[in-house]
């Protein structure tokens, strides 16, 4: 790991941008004194950017992938106990497009992209190579998904917009050079959001959205065959609408799917309690009209609780489960830009990463989570919201 940085960290210093300029805001804390709280910093990593995808490697070095505001696609780099961060360009001229990223068994960065099509950029050890995916197929946009399994097979599924097999989703896995693509789900405009990772024998698991339908689904490749659950759907959920918007899947250590995903007016959460779906309602959120107010993402911490970020009409929050109920803190308001387009990450010590857009200034940020003791809170105790950091100067 120590000559993978040493590289990464030599190709971008040629590259570097605006480096981060650490903030420290408040103590964020719950209702109750008694129940676990998380403390969080401030740091800037780029000028204006959107999508951003983060990831945090065994050595606890944060990788993220964004779209700048000049429609270029750019990675940055983070060391473990530095505060600089490195950005580099990797493809530009681009327009819009959201971005994910992952990591391979040798912490080698990989990521996707949607510029009208569907694009792959890895970092090799030494350089970065970029390729397109399934050329001549039509226009390709909203999000796409990656995973890079043991053996460094990459799978990637993405949302087709046009072509013979407009508005479904393609998942595509490279085997012996040639990439092969297919449609996983023929009914009609599913998977414009979608997630995947891949389980204990490196075949892929993925949530994805049924727009018309209503539904969330998971699709798993069991090593011979699809298989297709509902997770969740407008009937079982008593007419909610929109189900399985910005959904996002981890599997815990037992090998049970976890996924964050919102209806048209809340955060869910569900997750495999033998072989039955719970879902629960965390949240009551407002929508701001785009598709691009719907993301979230789930991580499990070391006791395997679930933590979310996610958005409310432009305010940034984290829900966590702290052993008894769910608890929610405000990481950032809203203001003159309405979109946070958050992504968070874990580390092996339990520190939480979330990469988001500043509502202020538009400029990339990092918060950075700490899980902070009870005593720590009874100057709080009688607050019954949690303070959200104030804004910059």
């Amino acid at each position: 790991m120590p000559e993978l940085s040493n590289r990464i960290v030599q190709c971008l210093r040629l590259n570097s941008g605006r480096v981060g300029i650490a903030l420290f805001f408040l103590l964020l804390t719950s209702v109750s004194a008694a129940a676990q709280s998380w403390s969080w910093t401030y740091e800037t990593i780029d000028q204006p950017a959107t999508f951003p995808s983060l990831a945090v490697d065994a050595s606890s070095n944060l990788h993220v992938s964004y779209a700048d505001s000049s429609g270029a696609l750019k990675y940055g780099f983070r060391p473990a106990g530095s505060s600089r961060w490195f950005t580099m360009v990797l493809d530009k001229q681009l327009g819009g497009f959201t971005t994910h990223l992952t990591l391979d068994s040798e912490n080698n960065p990989h990521i996707c992209y949607t510029p009208g099509m569907i694009k792959y950029a890895l970092w090799d050890g030494k350089q970065w190579r970029i390729q397109q995916i399934a050329k001549g197929t039509g226009e390709i946009g909203y999000t796409c998904s990656i995973v890079i399994a043991k053996d460094g097979t990459p799978h990637l599924t993405w949302y087709q917009l046009t072509g013979p097999l407009l508005l479904r989703i393609r998942y595509a896995v490279l085997k012996d050079a040639a990439w092969l693509v297919r449609t996983l789900d023929f009914d009609h405009e599913t998977g414009k959001w979608n997630s995947m990772v891949l389980d204990a024998h490196d075949d892929p698991l993925l949530s994805y959205s049924a727009w018309v339908d209503g539904e969330l689904r998971l699709a798993h490749w069991n090593g011979k065959e699809w298989n297709f659950t509902t997770v969740d759907s407008r009937t079982r959920s008593g007419g909610e609408y929109n189900i399985g918007q910005g959904n996002s899947l981890i599997l815990g250590p037992d090998g049970k799917a976890h996924i964050s995903f919102y209806s048209e007016k809340a955060l869910k959460y569900a997750h495999q309690v033998d072989d039955v779906w719970k879902v629960e309602t965390i949240d009551q959120i407002n929508w701001l009209g785009s598709w691009t107010n719907f993301r979230s993402s789930v991580v499990l911490d070391k006791q395997s609780f679930p933590h979310i970020c996610y958005e409310d009409a432009g305010v940034l929050k984290h829900a966590y489960w702290d052993g008894k109920k769910w608890q929610k803190q405000v990481l950032a308001h809203s203001g003159f830009d309405t979109f946070r387009y958050s992504s968070m990450a874990i580390d092996q010590e339990g520190n939480l990463y979330i990469a988001f857009r500043d509502a202020e200034d538009n400029m990339l940020k990092l918060a950075t989570g700490r899980f902070a003791s009870a005593q720590l809170n009874t100057a709080s105790k009688n607050e019954q919201k949690p303070e959200a950091p104030p804004k910059q100067n």
